[in-house]
């Protein structure tokens, strides 16, 4: 036996003893000794499904060549592999970054399939196979991004940590498309609380608020149609998403722009827990005001192939149309999910909305000098994106000063 062989020998003996699985790793879904991290080179050398070794090699190196050692010292967290490229950009390649050795249908290591969030919890139809799918759409969260945020943000963030860290801890993260409507199968983690997950505890779902989960099918509710419609199988992905888009100054390499502040308490977003006021027409499952959304309830995590990360299916149903405009029109496709247009009044067309603006009890806008100021024209021949007035932030006092005066503006969530 060689030196070589005994060194591999100790190693494997001291990273397959029962102490390895002792604690949160061994419940998480990497350490799952059926479903977890199997790279082959090490489960053909004795290595058992979840076993540590698969993604971390203590001496930094495989027979010498994988992955090489920088300057003789080891490999950041020792992974087998570049943990993140910083300057990589969309289309992101497996060797941008380490997770998607395995979180790619294709995968040169293991095959892990994920399918979006409107297909796991929101019963869509089969589009996305991979978390490296998703991440390669139209609209995405840009991990350089994520990356320096992160940095200045969190104490246990490295300039060698990998973006995806930020919101899934790798040693804790469930299986949770397995029980998509158990919450304490999460995978998320709050980056000023990385140790934990979110969603495993009562006071962590979103049944804290007046929340109430969105048809998944016809009759069935989220997660997956088999919720049970109060939030207390939802996870508060509210209080998880403001972790970070609570702060001024988020940069959005995609948009070309800082992303708004989203403030979902009552002195904030009417989606949030700020109650709403005027004319409301909506759809089942909802019925009056005081509700809080779920962020999840609109937006996919990791990308989307409409603008802005909003979800192929929204409260049941499909858009039907790709949302590829920040000035589009098409937004009426997402609001008209949970608002009644026109059509739904039985005052219109679909994807109209002149009775809920003009004619409604509630009204805003029942003067008719007020045309022009929004529609710069024959309002029949000049709807305006959703937009223009509704977005992260905005007020009704905003909407009634500026958005007449910017038609065709950059304004948006």
């Amino acid at each position: 036996m060689t030196f070589k062989d005994i060194c591999l020998l100790i190693l494997f003996v001291a990273v397959s003893t029962t102490s390895v699985w002792a604690g949160a790793y061994k419940d998480s879904a990497h350490g799952d000794t059926t479903n977890g991290v199997n790279r082959s080179v090490m489960y053909n050398k004795g290595y058992a499904i979840g076993n540590c070794a698969h993604c971390h090699e203590m001496h930094a190196s495989l027979e010498a060549n994988e992955p090489a050692p920088v300057a003789g010292s080891p490999s950041p967290f020792t992974v087998f592999a570049t943990n993140f490229d910083p300057l990589a950009t969309s289309p992101y390649q497996e060797s941008d970054n380490f997770c998607f050795y395995c979180h790619n249908d294709s995968g040169s290591v293991q095959q892990v399939e994920n399918k979006d969030f409107s297909e796991v919890f929101g019963c869509a139809s089969s589009n996305i196979y991979s978390v490296l799918d998703a991440f390669n759409q139209l609209s995405y969260h840009n991990l350089s991004d994520i990356w320096t945020f992160a940095k200045g943000k969190f104490s246990w963030f490295y300039e060698q940590s990998n973006p995806c860290d930020a919101c899934h801890n790798p040693h804790l993260v469930k299986r949770n498309f397995a029980a998509p409507a158990d919450p304490a199968m999460s995978v998320l983690s709050k980056p000023s609380e990385h140790f934990s997950l979110i969603g495993d505890e009562s006071t962590e779902l979103m049944s804290k608020y007046n929340y109430e989960a969105p048809y998944c099918s016809s009759t069935t509710r989220e997660p997956a149609g088999l919720g049970a419609g109060d939030g207390s199988d939802m996870p508060d992905y509210a209080t998880y998403c403001t972790d970070c888009h609570q702060y001024d100054g988020i940069s959005s390499t995609n948009l070309s722009r800082n992303l708004y502040v989203i403030d979902w308490s009552s002195n904030g977003d009417k989606h949030g827990a700020r109650n709403a006021d005027g004319e409301l027409q909506l759809e089942l499952p909802f019925s009056a005001s005081g509700y809080v959304l779920s962020c999840m309830d609109c937006h996919e995590p990791h990308g989307s192939q409409n603008v802005v990360l909003i979800r192929r299916r929204v409260n049941g149903g499909d858009l039907g149309l790709d949302i590829t405009s920040i000035e589009t029109t098409d937004w009426a496709r997402l609001c008209t999910r949970c608002h009644k247009d026109d059509d739904d009044s039985n005052q219109g067309g679909p994807f109209e909305w002149k009775y809920i603006h003009h004619y409604s009890d509630g009204a805003p806008y029942q003067n008719p000098w007020k045309c022009v100021r929004c529609h710069g024209g024959k309002p029949s021949e000049n709807p305006i994106p959703c937009n223009y007035c509704h977005f992260h932030g905005g007020t009704d006092a905003w909407a009634n000063t500026h958005a007449p005066e910017y038609p065709g503006n950059n304004i948006t969530f």
